[in-house]
């Protein structure tokens, strides 16, 4: 029997030819429409996975729009994102760059600097309206993919709305789409997929036992809404259309229960079609990624293609031909930051998988698509880890601010008598922190959080309390266990918690900010501004930050301060409710003290200004109706 075992370098090389494939000649290239006068819409579907799509996978649902655009489209039956979670999968695709070169690998703390070029402006320079319309708080116009847009739907900064349903935003963006005369750019994102499942009727009921597909069916058919208007309108024939997910869902795929963890293809391989005039449906084996579609849409619209992209256009390969950059880069940072673990990284050639963890995994994704048998015992790693190292030189760029020192944090919370210990540097990664051995303190922290969630607040914490025990460097049960505490109104215990957290994680920026704002809460309002201050100085273009420290401000009675923080918050998210509100109260106070009419006249326009976003916002109501008693002299 033939040995399957590789143990040197010629002998990975022929088993990479092999999984490879033979390389084709060129063949003849789909005919693009005249670049120039066609609309673009990108539809980009939160969490859904590929085989969620009856075109790609009848398994599961039906998802007959889906089909029908695939019908008539380039079907990218090997596409791969970057990342496993929104925000930076989102920043790949409109920079057309991977996490290594613009720095943003996760959802908290990291916005796209505005150094990096995007897609929305690229097609603006080539005389585009552009619009986005946005299904979730994480993809909010603060944390920096509004550039280049006319108008950005965010839900008007609502960060209390952490999801709107699909058709909410396929009507805003059909009323948008129908107002405009000339040629126009939308991206629309669509949340629903995204945990928790909650479909609603008939999908509710039809997908009983499957609630993730029942929002995949729901989705499909917001998707025919939206497609059904470009038909009644004749924009089929003018507008070129590119759907995809920013991720998949684990779904307990190899214990994973969602995403963000792992990077096994449950999660990375995601579904993507490229629509345009006269294309006709082909299916496109070549691995493809997220940072193809921003050249692809330039190669189709004339619009100019920034140096900095790094992605290929598809319709080259579409035709057959070789990528230059055969390798498609991915990772999955998170955890590394909020639970110190060994940072994932890896890359997709051919029919050939490494994933570099302390724990080396290599799969051949054809032979094996469910990932089980990993090779990388039998493998000569060493051609692997040189491709990786290659990547990783070739697609860096600046990165983002995420490591600003600022002052240090240390003297400022020792001052305060909140850390005794001290900080630890990881300087190397073992078995103990690959993300295969930390699984089970993941699926404790999802019982806990479950556990909270159905009324058992106690079991809950005892399960959080041992978790950081076992991982005290876990950021995020800490912040977890705090915001369990805040609930039940046990301020002292949530500060208890997040103190524990910042004595081993001296530098967490988020903790730093939970625990300034349980201090706002706890009445302690000198304490939090100190804190609040310096994470400012850290971090000073989040208007969340800026909002928080006014708060502070507020609270001590400094309200010149206080106004000065609100309005730089506005300034960063002009749509930022809580901002409103708060300067609201700023101005009301003023009035009450100096009797300045102008001041009564802002407060009630900041009010008002809170209420045409939130309507039910109980803070404004009593804000204006405490303004009116003042102004009458109650």
């Amino acid at each position: 029997m033939r040995s399957t075992k590789m143990t040197a370098a010629v002998g990975w090389g022929v088993f990479f030819l092999f999984f490879a494939g033979a390389v084709s000649a060129p063949a003849s290239e789909p005919v693009p429409p005249p670049a120039g006068g066609f609309n673009v819409l990108l539809i980009t579907v939160d969490t859904l996975r590929s085989d969620r799509v009856s075109a790609l996978s009848s398994r599961f649902v039906k998802t007959s729009n889906l089909d029908a655009l695939a019908g008539k489209s380039l079907v990218f039956a090997n596409a791969y994102a970057h990342s496993t979670l929104t925000r930076p999968s989102h920043a790949n695709i409109m920079t057309g760059t991977t996490p290594l070169f613009h720095g943003v690998s996760d959802n908290p703390g990291f916005r796209l600097e505005k150094r990096y070029p995007v897609l929305a402006e690229s097609l603006k320079t080539a005389g585009y309206a552009t619009g986005a319309f946005i299904g979730a708080f994480i993809l909010d116009s603060q944390f920096g993919l509004d550039r280049g847009f006319d108008f950005y739907d965010d839900m008007h900064g609502q960060s209390a709305i952490v999801e709107r349903r699909a058709e909410q935003v396929v009507a805003s963006a059909v009323d948008w789409i129908s107002g405009r005369t000339d040629k126009w750019f939308a991206w629309i994102h669509l949340f629903d997929p995204h945990d928790p499942y909650d479909p609603p009727e008939p999908f509710k009921s039809q997908y009983a036992k499957d609630p993730y597909s029942g929002e995949v069916a729901y989705t499909d058919a917001q998707i025919g809404v939206l497609v059904e208007s470009l038909e009644k309108r004749g924009l089929m024939d003018k507008t070129v259309i590119v759907l995809t997910s920013d991720h998949g869902e684990a779904l307990g795929d190899k214990g994973e229960e969602t995403h963000g963890f792992f990077a096994y293809n449950p999660v990375i391989r995601i579904p993507l079609f490229v629509y345009y005039p006269g294309v006709g449906n082909k299916t496109v084996a070549a691995n493809v990624g997220h940072f193809d579609i921003f050249p692809t849409i330039c190669s189709l619209t004339g619009a100019p293609v920034p140096e900095s992209v790094q992605g290929e256009s598809l319709l080259p390969i579409a035709g057959g031909r070789a990528r230059k950059e055969p390798a498609i880069y991915f990772e999955s940072l998170s955890p590394s930051f909020f639970l110190e673990a060994a940072p994932l990284q890896g890359f997709i050639e051919g029919k050939v998988k490494f994933i570099d963890l302390p724990i080396k995994e290599v799969y051949d994704v054809v032979a094996d698509p469910g990932e089980e048998n990993n090779l990388a015992p039998m493998t000569d790693l060493a051609p692997l880890r040189a491709t990786l190292d290659r990547l990783r030189k070739q697609l860096k760029g600046k990165g983002t601010r995420q490591d600003l020192q600022g002052k240090d944090i240390r003297p400022l919370m020792e001052s305060l008598g909140y850390l005794s210990g001290k900080s630890k540097t990881k300087k190397g990664y073992t078995q103990a922190d690959d993300l295969k051995t930390l699984l089970p303190l993941i699926a404790q922290m999802h019982i806990a959080v479950n556990e909270f969630k159905a009324g058992k607040p106690d079991p809950a914490l005892a399960k959080i309390r041992n978790i950081t025990r076992i991982r005290p460097s876990y950021t995020t049960a800490y912040q977890a266990a705090a915001i369990i505490c805040r609930d039940l109104g046990r301020l002292d215990k949530a500060e208890e918690f997040l103190r524990n957290g910042l004595e081993i994680n001296p530098d967490n920026l988020l903790l730093l900010t939970d625990l300034g704002v349980t201090l706002i809460r706890a009445k302690k309002p000198a304490e939090a501004s100190a804190l609040l201050e310096l994470v400012v100085e850290r971090d000073e273009d989040n208007p969340e930050y800026q909002n928080y420290l006014g708060r502070a401000y507020m609270d001590l009675g400094e309200l010149a301060k206080a106004e000065e923080r609100f309005k730089k918050a506005l300034s960063l998210d002009s749509d930022m409710v809580e901002a409103f509100n708060n300067l609201g109260y700023v101005n009301l106070i003023f009035y009450v003290q100096r009797k300045d009419p102008k001041r009564y006249e802002a407060a009630i326009a900041n009010f008002d200004k809170a209420l045409s976003h939130n309507p039910a916002l109980a803070s404004a109501l009593k804000g204006k109706a405490a303004a009116a008693e003042a102004k009458a002299g109650r």
